[in-house]
């Protein structure tokens, strides 16, 4: 059975999805945060270590570990809001990429499937977007079909 476009927002459907967005926006943009509090150059210290003894080099994993913090909490903005929804999540699950992959490099089995879990909710919020009925994203395009 296909899932349905929803078209009211005071549906089942379109509250569980704005609850996940929310949630889920939560985690990231305070994760990205508490990075950018305690200092970013802490944190790129932090994965420097994580990454010696493999091949990624220190040029690459520097300058990804400034940035991550900032993409973590625009991202997670973006969802709590749910404006540029879309945008969001395909930054999003970008991201989820890329760290899987410098995850797998480090042979981080177990992180590597919590991973899976972000990604995981990614699909559902991008597969199921046509429920994102309580967000920015919704009143910006009711706001154009008024006018």
């Amino acid at each position: 059975m296909p899932f349905q476009p929803e078209t009211n927002w005071r549906s089942d459907a379109s509250l569980a999805y704005a609850l996940m967005r929310l949630t889920f926006g939560v985690n990231l943009f305070m994760r990205g945060i508490m990075r950018i509090y305690v200092g970013t150059g802490g944190f790129a210290q932090g994965m420097l270590k994580q990454f010696e003894g493999t091949p990624m080099p220190a040029a690459i994993i520097q300058p990804f570990a400034l940035t991550l913090p900032w993409a973590e909490s625009a991202i997670g903005l973006l969802l709590i809001l749910g404006f540029q929804t879309r945008i969001a999540l395909v930054a999003g699950s970008l991201m989820m990429t890329v760290l899987t992959f410098g995850t797998m490099v480090r042979q981080d089995f177990q992180t590597a499937w919590l991973q899976l879990g972000y990604v995981l909710i990614f699909f559902v919020l991008l597969a199921l977007r046509s429920w994102n009925l309580i967000s920015v994203d919704r009143a910006l395009e009711a706001s154009k079909t008024r006018m």
